[in-house]
């Protein structure tokens, strides 16, 4: 089930990507990227409602606070694709937030979860670089 989640998180950011682009050009970058999260929070309060898991928002108070920081990255995110977008077109954009992030995963899996890098990403990296290269010329 993780494998069609992340398939269709992929499906939606691409979509969401060019919604917000094409919003961005009608009113401005910044109020596209805030009806975005405007209307995202107000979809998972409803969610977060309907499936009881409201109780434990109090928790959040006692969290360190750089793991609140998600949407703040969030916002910067719609705001740098919206940005972004209507100079790049869509599938170029996204091949170049798409290489950044695979990047940064590798790193952060290696610092943080102690998993290293091993031959076999590095040259799928590598081969993903290049069919990035090929996508954006």
């Amino acid at each position: 089930m993780a494998i069609v989640f992340a398939l269709l998180a992929g499906i939606f950011t691409a979509a969401e990507s060019a919604i917000n682009s094409q919003l961005g050009k009608q009113i401005t970058p910044s109020i596209a990227t805030l009806h975005s999260l405007a209307t995202g929070a107000a979809f998972m309060l409803a969610v977060s409602f309907l499936r009881g898991s409201y109780t434990r928002y109090p928790k959040i108070f006692s969290l360190s606070p750089v793991w609140l920081i998600g949407g703040i990255l969030g916002a910067l995110i719609i705001y740098l694709s919206s940005k972004a977008i209507p100079v790049l077109g869509v599938s170029r954009a996204l091949t170049l937030i798409l290489a950044a992030q695979i990047l940064t995963g590798l790193v952060i899996d290696a610092v943080y979860h102690g998993s290293g890098i091993n031959v076999y990403q590095v040259f799928g990296v590598l081969f993903f670089l290049l069919g990035a290269n090929l996508i954006i010329r």
